[in-house]
């Protein structure tokens, strides 16, 4: 009878042991698949912010280039086709291309200049501006409030004495521009290509 009880003690015993070694190894392995899960979805929610810092950045990218740097460079683009025209405006004699000169002085320097300061005072904050553009940008604004004050205090012909009425035209306006806006641009296109990544 003591064999017999040392033996089903002995099976009482591997089984628990077995059962003990089962219920570890159950835990183990439910331990380890959280983990696994944590580190899953740590994983997805990394991805998942870059992808959103992804997305916001090409979006701010496309908001700087489609309200502030493209229609300012193209208001200048503008500016620069018809300034020889414009200049035309005070040769000495009263022909065709003075005529045409006042012109586009009157229907489109002047309105161009106009909306190019509203874009410039409404969406400047998407320039991401150093001190550099900023003085150009003010450089400007300053020398088209003084030109449309002068021309509506009757003065025709800037031109002449514009060295002496008119704030100095920033000259590194347009180089600035242009050279942001073409970097943006390769910067939104490279981005763009990669969006399909994510």
């Amino acid at each position: 009878m003591k064999l017999a009880m040392t033996l089903q003690d002995e099976i009482i015993k591997i089984l628990l042991d077995k059962l003990a070694i089962g219920g570890l190894l159950l835990l183990g392995g439910f331990l380890i698949n959280k983990a696994i899960e944590k580190l899953k979805y740590a994983e997805a929610l990394k991805n998942e912010i870059t992808k959103q810092r992804f997305i916001t950045r090409l979006q701010l990218i496309e908001r700087q280039l489609t309200e502030f740097y493209w229609p300012v460079y193209l208001r200048l683009q503008k500016d620069n086709v018809v300034w020889e025209r414009m200049l035309d405006k005070s040769k000495e004699d009263s022909g065709p291309l003075q005529k045409i000169g006042a012109v586009i002085e009157i229907d489109f320097i002047l309105p161009n200049h106009e909306e190019m300061v509203k874009v410039i005072e409404s969406k400047i904050h998407l320039a991401q501006l150093d001190r550099e553009l900023l003085e150009a940008l003010l450089s400007y604004i300053r020398h088209v409030a003084v030109y449309k004050a002068a021309r509506s205090a009757g003065f025709t012909d800037l031109h002449n004495t514009q060295k002496d009425l008119l704030p100095p035209w920033p000259e590194n306006l347009y180089p600035e521009i242009e050279r942001r806006t073409k970097a943006l641009q390769n910067e939104y296109d490279d981005l763009l290509a990669r969006y399909k990544d994510f």
